[in-house]
């Protein structure tokens, strides 16, 4: 039986919130529906729970609510094992991590993707799919949620040759540690390689486009028919299998979030955050003669010697990207504040004074 990541952390962090708000059962949230979720408990079983009105009201955003891979602590729970309606969620165990990303179609608006993720496993194919851009931005995601990466270059039998291989590797490598994947045939190619980087225990999130191979990869991961996958498209393209977030574990006790494709993987960033998602180019900037350096042809630069011309590209775009999003949640959030304070300064007056008078 899986203890879904439960450890001597997890059960302190509970124990605390238990002994404010008299018991209740610790869960952790395994797949999101609308509405929604489904929970396994530490004792056995899966039910589902759901937030209370009053969780919706208070939070300042999707943040504020549970997460895939969140462990939350829930009153109902043996009446949502038999059957008989919902848990109740009460509240939210403090996170190791949390993924986040600018939700699709929205100008500064959060989505969470995934709570207490221990590592990232980034997939692209060894086909016309591989975009070492793409991956900045996956990467840059996690580096935001200090997690760290690794990135699967999946689908390797489409290459011919060790050779070949290495030179498609060899960029990636820049980015992040590369493990090659083929689970074409009997033997398998790189499982026991990212076996060994997850562990038990330990919970991973599968990143990247839609039909690079991660539901290919759970399934042979888990040993089972976990998640439907489709035959590859004429165009060497993957097909979209998986719909929506959703933990499951390993029968070596490893944990693994399968994540939808995303067609949008905007940066979300707080008004205050300034953190340098190119750790690796920001260190080796401070090198540079000028501080405001391009990386381009100045001279002095310790930059562009060492680091490829597509992935300086890369950074200026990001980083002028998370530029112009921090403005905008800036902005977004002086003109909310504006709005309440209008709204209370106009309330209709009961006579009673106001609770910060």
């Amino acid at each position: 039986m899986s203890s879904w990541g439960w450890d001597d952390a997890w059960q302190a962090a509970y124990d605390a919130v238990a002994a404010r708000d008299d018991g209740g059962t610790a869960a952790r949230i395994v797949a999101e529906h609308r509405g929604a979720y489904h929970a396994a408990s530490v004792g056995g079983g899966v039910a589902w729970c759901e937030n209370t009105g009053h969780a919706y009201h208070v939070a300042g955003d999707k943040r504020a609510l549970p997460a895939v891979g969140d462990w939350v602590v829930l009153d109902g729970w043996e009446r949502a094992l038999a059957g008989r309606g919902n848990a109740v969620i009460r509240a939210i165990l403090p996170r190791r991590s949390l993924l986040v990303r600018r939700a699709a179609g929205e100008a500064v608006a959060p989505q969470p993707l995934a709570a207490n993720v221990d590592v990232g496993i980034v997939m692209t194919s060894a086909n016309t799919d591989l975009s070492p851009a793409r991956l900045d931005r996956y990467l840059a995601l996690l580096r935001d949620a200090t997690v760290p990466a690794r990135i699967v270059l999946s689908k390797a039998d489409l290459v011919a040759g060790d050779a070949a291989l290495g030179e498609l590797a060899a960029p990636l490598a820049e980015l992040a540690p590369v493990t090659s994947l083929s689970l074409v045939g009997a033997a398998a190619r790189g499982l026991a390689d990212i076996r060994a980087v997850v562990g038990a225990g330990r919970t991973a999130v599968l990143l990247g486009s839609s039909g690079v191979g991660k539901s290919s990869l759970l399934n042979a991961l888990l040993g089972e028919a976990a998640q439907a996958t489709r035959e590859i498209r004429g165009d060497d393209r993957g097909r979209h299998t998986t719909t929506r977030r959703e933990l499951f574990a390993a029968g070596d006790g490893s944990l693994w979030i399968d994540t939808p494709g995303m067609r949008e993987l905007g940066q979300f960033i707080d008004d205050d955050e300034d953190e340098d998602t190119f750790d690796d180019i920001a260190e080796l900037a401070q090198r540079c003669r000028f501080a405001d350096c391009r990386h381009a042809n100045e001279p002095g630069c310790a930059v562009a010697s060492v680091v490829s011309a597509d992935r300086i590209a890369s950074f200026h775009k990001l980083t002028s990207e998370r530029a112009v999003v921090a403005k905008d949640a800036h902005t977004a959030k002086r003109i909310a504040e504006t709005r309440r304070a209008k709204a209370k300064r106009y309330a209709p007056r009961t006579g009673k004074p106001d609770k910060d008078e």
